[in-house]
């Protein structure tokens, strides 16, 4: 799967009522049940923040990849009307850090596929191991920016 982590299970349905509410009542409190914790290339310079953005499909050839939209950041009304753009919104907070790495915890209060890789990597910071969208982040002349133009093809991370 896109994630790896721990799934609960139960053939119970009392059990299964239990999580529901729990889940339920923690969003309704505005509290984000799901977190996801990685090591990202780089440590971000705030300690903690949010990741704002619209996200989309777009066919690549046989393949539907994840993209940032263009000139949209933030989506409109519009695009968001016509279910062309989603908007997305990720909480982190930095962990710990030492000697240029960093553990980063992800909070997503929205769900897309692949928002937890992708928001980070906004942001040049690919997770470390996850080869599908670090390619997005190069160097020139030894400071990271974000390719925005054509989607780069998937390479390992070296």
């Amino acid at each position: 799967r896109e994630c790896s982590g721990l799934i609960l299970l139960s053939g119970c349905h009392r059990v299964i009522e239990e999580l529901q509410w729990f889940f339920t009542s923690a969003l309704q409190r505005g509290q984000y049940p799901a977190t996801y914790c990685f090591v990202p290339m780089g440590v971000p310079a705030e300690p903690e923040g949010k990741i704002h953005t619209g996200l989309c499909w777009q066919q690549q050839g046989g393949l539907k990849a994840v993209v940032v939209p263009q000139r949209v950041p933030v989506p409109g009304c519009g695009s968001l009307a016509r279910k062309e753009v989603k908007n997305t919104l990720t909480w982190y907070q930095v962990l710990g850090a030492t000697g240029g790495c960093a553990l980063l915890q992800l909070q997503p209060k929205t769900s897309f596929p692949e928002q937890v890789p992708v928001h980070p990597m906004m942001l040049l910071w690919p997770a470390l191991g996850y080869h599908q969208h670090s390619s997005w982040a190069c160097k020139v002349l030894g400071l990271p920016f974000f390719l925005l133009t054509e989607p780069a093809p998937t390479h390992t991370q070296v």
